[in-house]
């Protein structure tokens, strides 16, 4: 075994070969060979696992559709922060999906607003239906930049801090990076983005609505948010 994996060592130099080749060169050749290779299987894994949610969630997308948001959208790192973090379980990795094509991130991102439009949208009890911002949010653009202060409303605070769902959150899915020390509520600096942030909407199936600023509730996307924040532990 020990033969069969023994290696010598050789050292990489600029001195050129009878092929006019140097040591560099050719380490250079097979990092290349070995980055073309990561490439090919990130690939293969992003079309197939896009396949295969296509197929689990069943939901209608047309490339119409997908054609109107390449044209209308622009992406933002604070969005896709969100669609990342809601397919990592899929890909097993960030890395595959810091290589999607706009077009394969565009169909995911349709994807993911329809299922939260669906979750998001009924409340189990009160059996009673609402139209849902954050699938909006996520899949509509900045109307002007991201404002990153932090919410100091004390009563909204003091209502979201008692909120079962933000309990459960903070006490044990993100009780570990809460307790980071200098570092900000993961949860409320997310939320405080939202609040202070203005979007406006990119609606394929309104277009009349794109461009339009969205309008919503503090405490109604506080709720959205934390039930969103389930996707990234499942």
């Amino acid at each position: 075994m020990k033969d069969q994996y023994e290696k010598n060592l050789i050292e990489v130099t600029q001195t050129k070969n009878n092929d006019g080749l140097s040591g560099i060169d050719k380490m250079a050749m097979s990092l290349d060979k070995y980055d073309e290779g990561i490439v090919v299987l990130v690939d293969l894994n992003v079309e197939t696992t896009i396949q295969r949610i296509r197929e689990m969630v069943d939901v209608p997308i047309t490339d119409d559709e997908i054609d109107y948001y390449m044209k209308h959208l622009t992406l933002s790192e604070m969005q896709t922060e969100y669609v990342y973090a809601f397919y990592a379980n899929y890909f097993g990795t960030f890395r595959d999906l810091h290589l999607l094509t706009r077009r394969q991130y565009i169909t995911l991102l349709l994807i993911m607003k329809k299922i939260l439009l669906i979750d998001l949208g009924y409340d189990p009890e009160t059996k009673e239906v609402k139209q849902a911002a954050l699938p909006y949010i996520l899949s509509g653009n900045l109307e002007d930049r991201i404002v990153n202060r932090m919410v100091r409303n004390a009563r909204f605070l003091e209502k979201l801090e008692s909120s079962p769902k933000y309990q459960k959150l903070v006490n044990d899915e993100y009780s570990m990076l809460l307790q980071i020390n200098g570092k900000e509520d993961f949860i409320k600096s997310r939320l405080s983005t939202l609040i202070n942030t203005r979007f406006t909407y990119v609606t394929y199936e309104e277009p009349e609505l794109t461009g339009q600023v969205i309008e919503y509730d503090e405490e109604e996307i506080a709720d959205e948010l934390l039930d969103f924040f389930q996707y990234y532990i499942r």
